[in-house]
């Protein structure tokens, strides 16, 4: 037999304005992957898919690029329409022209396995038009406009259609054709529907959610780890700074800078806590030290403010797909008090770290005047952190 072209589009363009975060859900990060990349992936891995085209917003088209660059299968990243169906609709018109069937799967819906997709593209090969989906379980009830039950559903004639949602090109062309696109059009069943043409039901499950909001991202990766494909690796990491006191300096701890008649003496503007903290994090991750990445011979750290440094700290976890857990630290020095600046020194770290400030922990001691913190000579950190894979 013949063997069809497959063109997958991949619908990315939504603002994502129910998750309630500064970044887009593409962008959120699913056990070290992104949304996007976790879709593209399920989507490159199924060898019935031969080409998938993405859309994205139009300000996160390098985003997607830098993100997709090694998926061979990723053909072209297009900006989206302002609607799912005109993101649809402008992706249908960039697909290969000897695209036999078309895969529209939303990148919401990460969790979707190579075996989800290879079901639903055989079955509209056998039948034209095919979507995945689950049958109801719960008891389905109508209401009236005041919140009173009217009527119970028969949960036997209800199905909830998930993606991909798969049709023989021609029969989605014809659709496109005749159906005028509207925020009402929220599937592309809903257009084929309208043609009067038979659309074959897939039950893939209830695994394959969809990333809606902040919990499913937690429910998430409960999926992927009872899958048993991936795992969650936790690290410790300890992290210890010192750094003598001198005239004409400011002292700066975490970012706030204290009120004291000496600071610390340092290349940049010597924050023992940050750096502390810092070599903790790049300890759990097994990638170096502070001195390694921002050496003191550097021009381009001289007097540098350490909380952006611990910003590029955290970039690099980003990118080796680490999480950050908790922070917890100890500041060692007899003179001056912190506790007046402790919430805003952990406000400064968790903003930094990208984390809760309930994540962020900061403690403060004297040593009882002995040694070089007790006498007044120097100010030390301690900190240890968790992070996960």
């Amino acid at each position: 037999m013949e063997k069809k072209f497959v063109t997958a589009i991949l619908l990315a363009a939504g603002s994502g304005s129910r998750m309630g975060a500064e970044q887009t859900k593409k962008r959120m990060s699913i056990l070290g992957k992104t949304v996007l990349r976790r879709s593209a992936e399920a989507l490159a891995c199924c060898d019935d898919i031969d080409a998938i085209v993405v859309t994205v917003r139009s300000d996160e088209t390098e985003f997607a690029a830098s993100e997709l660059a090694d998926i061979s299968k990723v053909i072209k990243i297009i900006p989206g329409g302002k609607i799912r169906a005109e993101s649809a609709k402008l992706a249908f018109e960039a697909i290969p022209q000897n695209t036999d069937y078309v895969a529209i799967h939303d990148a919401a819906r990460c969790l979707v396995t190579r075996d989800m997709v290879k079901r639903v593209v055989d079955t509209a090969k056998a039948c034209g038009a095919a979507t995945a989906g689950r049958f109801v379980s719960d008891t389905v009830k109508r209401i009236s406009t005041d919140g009173i039950i009217t009527e119970t559903i028969p949960r036997g004639e209800l199905f909830l259609a998930s993606t991909p949602q798969v049709f023989a090109t021609e029969i989605y062309k014809k659709a496109l054709a005749e159906t005028d696109i509207t925020e009402s059009v929220t599937d592309d069943n809903s257009l084929v529907e309208k043609l009067g043409y038979p659309i074959r039901i897939v039950d893939v499950g209830g695994e394959n959610i969809k990333i809606t909001t902040k919990e499913d991202i937690d429910y998430a990766e409960l999926i992927i780890i009872k899958r048993g494909r991936e795992k969650v690796e936790q690290r410790i990491g300890h992290g210890y700074d010192v750094h003598r006191f001198a005239e004409d300096r400011k002292l700066i701890l975490g970012g706030v800078d204290v009120p004291f008649e000496k600071g610390l003496l340092g290349h940049s503007d010597a924050d023992v806590l940050c750096h502390a903290i810092m070599d903790a994090l790049l300890g759990a991750a097994a990638l170096g030290d502070i001195g390694r990445h921002f050496p003191d011979t550097d021009e381009a750290y001289r007097g540098i403010s350490s909380i952006e440094l611990v910003k590029r700290v955290k970039a690099l976890l980003d990118s080796s797909g680490y999480k950050i857990v908790n922070v917890d630290a100890t500041l060692v020095m007899q003179r001056p008090k912190i506790a007046p600046y402790i919430n805003e020194m952990i406000s400064n770290l968790s903003s930094a770290l990208g984390v809760e400030a309930s994540s962020v922990n900061i403690k403060a001691t004297t040593e009882e005047k002995l040694g070089f913190t007790g006498s007044g000579e120097g100010a030390a950190a301690h900190a240890v952190c968790m992070i996960e894979k």
